[in-house]
């Protein structure tokens, strides 16, 4: 009988340990499903904060970007007013020294006409002795 009722024995044990094992499953189960889903919650919270920061990086760059178009815009304007003012410049600079170079050629005809009135006056006065 000892084998009977060590038959008997290690099957209420094995019945115990399957029984608890299932009544263990479903807590179990809803233990790791619980923890699984708190670590994808801090992986969406971390990918969540990411795609804040990108968008505010985006926000920013977009700003910045529209602050740089008007600056260029701003400088394209100047620098097309600095060159029709530039060549303005230069415009009434060369008409100035086409003036200046019509004076010196003007300067330059009438040294030469009072040479020649002096070198005349000069020989009248060597051919007629005082």
């Amino acid at each position: 009988m000892p084998k009977a009722s060590q038959k008997i024995a290690d099957n209420v044990l094995l019945l115990a340990i399957a029984r608890v094992s299932m009544v263990l499953a479903l807590p179990t189960i809803g233990v790791l499903f619980w923890l699984y889903t708190q670590w994808q919650d801090t992986r969406l919270n971390s990918v969540q904060s990411q795609i804040v920061d990108a968008q505010r990086s985006a926000s920013d760059a977009s700003d910045k970007a529209t602050k740089v178009s008007d600056r260029l815009y701003v400088v394209e304007t100047k620098q097309t007013q600095d060159a029709a003012s530039s060549e303005k410049f230069q415009n009434a600079t060369l008409t100035r020294l086409d003036r200046v170079q019509d004076s010196i050629v003007g300067l330059s005809n009438a040294v030469a006409a009072l040479t020649a009135t002096l070198q005349g006056v000069v020989e009248d006065r060597k051919v007629k002795p005082p």
